[in-house]
């Protein structure tokens, strides 16, 4: 029943948060309950329609408007949170977006290269002009090419997140991860200037189960003020759909390290790092006050909330609790008690708020 009220989704539902190495049935996931709990997901009404296959939406930090990656649409759209779009530019297939702290944004796109090739490239647009008759205007800014796959036409970029210094990471796929010096399946570092520092150590390519270890990455998401970041990838081939790495400065040491990693005794039974619990989480963002952690899963229909010690919230949520309004979500941001879910099957970005902080 879709009337803007969603049922979270219940902690210990049999056979879907266990720690094996099964992945679970999806058929299992629980239908919605006939009664609420206290606090659940309120849907605000109307949702944002228009978008074809869009793939990444974020909030601006500094003015509060929505960009969105229009993949199939071949565009970025600016709007206001009213819902109303201020601007668009033509680009090809984006699939990632952020904003850094000088108002620029950073897009996760494809060129056609010299040769006919289509590969993968991550831009900048100068959103921040001298000319107040091109500020902030998608279809009159500057737009550089900062990199492009020239070598490797068929990676790309599904995530981009920058820290509070304008340093930022690119996360980049790609088929072919059999090579030991330089797989596709990598998180890129660069620095404010867009000159490439180097792939995060911290992170191994290749299948397996070490918590590290990435193969098909999908989305990045930072913390304010911090270096600390998270990773979602696809789970073909690896047991943790989600990275949590803390960067760290001690005399001898300079970078990340998992915030929870279950080679660690006392972590083994933190939620976050419960091993096959996602099937392919797509996006991911964080609460920047309360520091909780949102994950969509593109496969699950859901959305899964943490907060800052890893516990799994209650108030998660999925196909089932909204009541079909979610049929693939990719894309997730939030900002001032409102999280926006992008659902690439249908085209709409959904608003979802706290049942604790709608105004009665």
């Amino acid at each position: 029943m879709r009337n803007g009220v969603l049922i979270p989704l219940i902690v210990l539902v049999a056979g879907l948060f266990v720690a094996c190495q099964k992945e679970f049935d999806i058929s299992t996931l629980p239908r919605q309950p006939d009664t609420l709990l206290d606090t659940s997901y309120v849907e605000l009404f109307p949702p944002f329609g228009g978008f074809a296959g869009a793939e990444d939406i974020a909030v601006g930090g500094n003015d509060g408007l929505l960009y969105v990656a229009d993949t199939r649409a071949n565009r970025i759209v600016m709007m206001n949170r009213a819902g109303q779009i201020m601007s668009t530019r033509t680009m090809l297939h984006p699939r990632s977006i952020a904003q850094d702290l000088r108002l620029d944004l950073l897009v996760g796109g494809e060129i056609v290269a010299p040769d006919g090739d289509t590969v993968g490239a991550i831009f900048r647009v100068h959103l921040v002009s001298s000319s107040q008759d091109t500020a902030h205007h998608l279809e009159k800014s500057r737009i550089d090419t900062v990199w492009r796959e020239l070598a490797k036409p068929a990676r790309r970029f599904p995530g981009l997140t920058v820290f509070y210094d304008n340093t930022y990471i690119a996360a980049r796929s790609g088929p072919d991860n059999s090579s030991f010096i330089d797989p596709d399946g990598r998180v890129l570092l660069f620095d404010a200037d867009d000159r490439f520092i180097t792939p995060v150590p911290a992170l191994t390519t290749g299948t397996g189960s070490g918590i590290t270890n990435i193969y098909i990455p999908t989305g990045v998401a930072a913390f304010p003020g911090v270096k600390d970041f998270l990773l979602v990838q696809a789970s073909q081939g690896v047991a943790y759909g989600a990275i949590w790495l803390q960067y760290q400065v001690t005399s001898d040491f300079v970078g990340w390290l998992p915030k929870f990693d279950p080679a660690n005794p006392d972590q083994r039974s933190v939620d976050f790092i419960r091993p096959n619990r996602f099937l392919l989480p797509q996006a991911v963002a964080v609460d920047n006050v309360r520091r909780d952690v949102f994950i969509a899963d593109a496969t699950l229909d859901s959305v899964f909330k943490f907060n800052s010690r890893g516990t799994f919230k209650a108030e998660s949520f999925g196909f089932y609790r909204s009541g079909g309004a979610m049929k693939r979500p990719s894309g997730l941001a939030y900002f001032a008690t409102v999280l926006y879910v992008l659902d690439g099957e249908t085209g709409q970005i959904l608003r979802y708020r706290l049942s604790a902080d709608v105004p009665h």
